[in-house]
């Protein structure tokens, strides 16, 4: 009697997504700060977000359900192009919010159902790790915009932005959270600014605990198989 074997579930998408997921988000993050002002800044950083916004809904694309919840989330970010003004900033800011955290959750799914390690595992976990931060960042910027003076910032809000609203002070406080770097040029004033902060470094810890874990978990099994 032969033994039946458990299916073995991968990610089913074309070559490159993910790998260009994690590409344009590296890009969005390094680039970003060299752009923060000129004539062409807004139009490189809308089209590259654009870019990172597009992949990470085609990532949803295998269910059609969640392709129009990810096309419903992303469709402010066009409007804004045609249309920029801060209060169109903070409404696609919020949608943005939405949309990272859709796309996490779906790609969480992924990675915690696929029972095989490929190089598209690797790049959708990192992808996950950049998205947490960049997610962050989002909510970090929408608390000071709504509350003002939640962060001890070097610049106003207003002064020193690379996606209208969206606070480059802000994305780079984030990470250095997510990382626990803590370097202390910028400060959480505020006590759900300081909530938050917390629940993002704990965020990070736990993610990179159970992700190595999870990946290990899996190559082992396949070892064995």
């Amino acid at each position: 009697m032969i033994k039946s074997e458990t299916p073995v579930k991968r990610f089913m998408l074309p070559r490159f997504t993910y790998f260009g997921l994690l590409l344009f988000l590296i890009f969005f993050f390094i680039v970003a700060p060299f752009f923060s002002k000129g004539a062409h800044a807004r139009l490189v950083l809308d089209l590259s977000l654009m870019s990172m916004l597009i992949l990470s809904a085609y990532i949803c694309s295998s269910n059609k359900k969640y392709l129009i919840v990810a096309i419903t989330l992303a469709a402010p970010a066009i409007l804004r192009m045609f249309f920029p003004g801060a209060e169109v900033d903070e409404i696609t800011l919020i949608f943005n919010s939405a949309f990272f955290v859709f796309v996490i959750g779906i790609l969480l799914h992924l990675l915690f159902t696929t029972t095989y390690i490929t190089k598209d595992v690797i790049y959708a976990a990192l992808s996950v790790y950049f998205l947490i931060g960049v997610l962050y960042g989002i909510v970090f910027t929408l608390l000071e915009c709504f509350f003002p003076g939640s962060f001890a910032l070097p610049h106003p809000i207003g002064d020193h932005t690379f996606y209208g609203a969206f606070g480059q002070d802000l994305i780079y406080f984030s990470f250095v959270t997510l990382t626990t770097s803590g370097y202390g040029d910028i400060v959480p004033l505020s006590q759900p600014a300081k909530f938050l902060s917390v629940l993002e470094a704990i965020t990070g810890q736990i993610y990179l605990t159970v992700m190595i874990a999870r990946l290990i978990g899996i190559h082992i099994s396949q070892l064995r198989h």
